[in-house]
C-alpha cells in the first residue's frame, strides 16, 4: 500500500468483504451489550421477565462474543495474508499457508451458529422481545411457547387476513409419511446452502469469486440477523407444545428433535432465513456454477411450502425471506463488488 493512500483503502487491504460483514456484526453486538451496562434502556422493547430463562450474564455475553471475534481474527489474518502475497503477486504459497487460507474460508461455519444461538440471550437480556400478553387476541387459556412473543400473534393474524385460512394449520390435513418426508428433505436442503454457494469455487481456486460469493452468502445471512432482533417471533409452534406440530407418524420425527433440541434462539421465525439464505445460495449457484445450481434448485422450490407445511414459518415469514434475498443482490451486492475491487488491478497482472 502507498503511505499516500487513503484509510479506506488500507482498510479495504486488510479487511475482505467477508470479514467487514462478519467482524462488523460481532462488533455490533458487543458494542451494544456494553451499552446496556451503563443504559439498560437503550432496547428496542421492555424488559419481559418472562423471557429470563434465555439470558445469560451480560458480561458472559460479551466474552463469548469476543472470543468468537478473536479466533475469527486470527484466521482472517492468515487469510488475509494468503490472498495478497499469492492471489495479489502470483507468488506460490507454502503448504502451511494454503492449509491456513482453507481454515480462513471454512472457519464462519462453526462460528456463524454458535453467534446465531446467542442472539437468544442477547434479545432477551439486551435488545428485548414483546410479551404475547400484549396482542389483543391473546387468549389466557391457551397454552402458549415461553418463548411467544407479540409478533407471532400478529403474523399469525396477517396469515389469516391474506388467506380466510391459517395455512400452517390448513396444512395439516394433507400430513402423511410421504408428504412430511418430502418436505422435510427440502427443508433440510438449507444445511447444504453454504457448500452449493461457495464449495465450487473453492474446488477451482478460484479466489475472488469464493470471497464474492462468501461474502454475499453471509452478508444475507446476517441481515435475517437483524430481522430476528427487530421482530423476535417463535414461529406457529408458539401455540400448544412443539409435540403438537411435529409428523408423530413419519420418519422425520427424530430430524425434527434434533433441530428442535439444537436450536437454542427461538425467535428465529422472521424472517425465513431458509428460505433467505437458500435463495441466495441457489442464485450465486446457478450464476457461478450452473449445474450445481440446476441441481439444488427444486429444493428451493420446495422449501417455502415445507417451512409452513412443517408449522415453522408463517407465511409472512416466506414472504420476508424473498424480500431479504432480493435485498440481498439489490443492496449487498454492488457493495462487496465495490469493496473486493481495490484487489482486482493486482490480481490482474501476470
Amino acid at each position: 500500500m502507498s503511505k499516500t493512500d487513503p484509510p479506506l483503502a488500507w482498510l479495504r487491504r486488510q479487511l475482505l468483504a467477508i470479514d467487514v460483514v462478519i467482524i462488523g456484526f460481532l462488533l455490533f453486538l458487543i458494542a451494544w451489550c456494553l451499552l446496556s451496562l451503563v443504559a439498560p434502556g437503550v432496547r428496542l422493547y421492555p424488559y419481559e421477565a418472562q423471557f429470563a430463562w434465555a439470558e445469560i450474564p451480560t458480561w458472559s455475553l460479551i466474552g463469548q462474543l469476543t472470543l468468537i471475534l478473536g479466533v475469527y481474527v486470527i484466521a482472517q489474518r492468515f487469510g488475509v495474508y494468503y490472498h495478497r502475497v499469492h492471489t495479489s503477486t502470483g507468488d506460490r504459497a507454502p503448504k502451511w499457508l494454503k492449509v491456513a487460507n482453507i481454515i480462513y474460508v471454512f472457519i464462519p461455519i462453526p462460528l456463524i451458529p454458535l453467534v446465531f444461538n446467542l442472539l437468544g440471550a442477547f434479545i432477551a437480556g439486551v435488545s428485548g422481545a414483546p410479551g404475547v400478553e400484549s396482542h389483543p387476541a391473546f387468549d389466557p387459556a391457551a397454552h402458549y411457547d415461553p418463548a411467544a412473543t407479540w409478533w407471532d400473534l400478529w403474523m399469525k393474524d396477517a396469515d389469516i387476513s391474506m388467506f380466510g385460512v391459517y395455512p400452517a394449520a390448513w396444512f395439516r390435513q394433507f400430513h402423511a409419511p410421504w408428504s412430511v418426508g418430502l418436505m422435510m428433505v427440502c427443508y433440510l436442503s438449507y444445511y447444504v446452502s453454504p457448500l452449493i454457494a461457495v464449495l465450487p469455487q473453492i474446488l477451482k481456486q478460484d479466489w475472488p469469486m469464493v470471497r464474492r460469493c462468501a461474502a454475499m452468502f453471509g452478508g444475507a445471512l446476517i441481515m435475517t440477523y437483524f430481522g430476528y432482533i427487530a421482530i423476535p417471533a417463535t414461529g406457529p409452534r408458539f401455540e400448544g407444545t412443539f409435540d403438537a406440530w411435529i409428523a408423530t407418524d413419519s420418519w422425520v420425527v427424530w430430524w425434527q428433535r434434533l433441530l428442535d433440541n439444537a436450536e437454542v434462539i427461538r425467535w428465529d421465525a422472521f424472517p425465513s432465513g431458509h428460505v433467505a439464505i437458500e435463495t441466495v445460495a441457489c442464485v450465486l449457484a446457478l450464476k457461478y456454477h450452473r449445474k450445481v445450481g440446476l441441481a439444488y434448485l427444486p429444493f428451493l422450490i420446495g422449501l417455502p411450502v415445507a417451512t409452513v407445511f412443517l408449522g415453522y414459518h408463517y407465511v409472512t415469514d416466506v414472504a420476508a425471506g424473498f424480500a431479504f434475498a432480493a435485498a440481498a443482490f439489490v443492496l449487498l451486492q454492488p457493495a462487496v463488488t465495490w469493496w473486493e475491487s481495490i484487489w482486482a488491478k493486482p490480481e490482474a497482472q501476470p
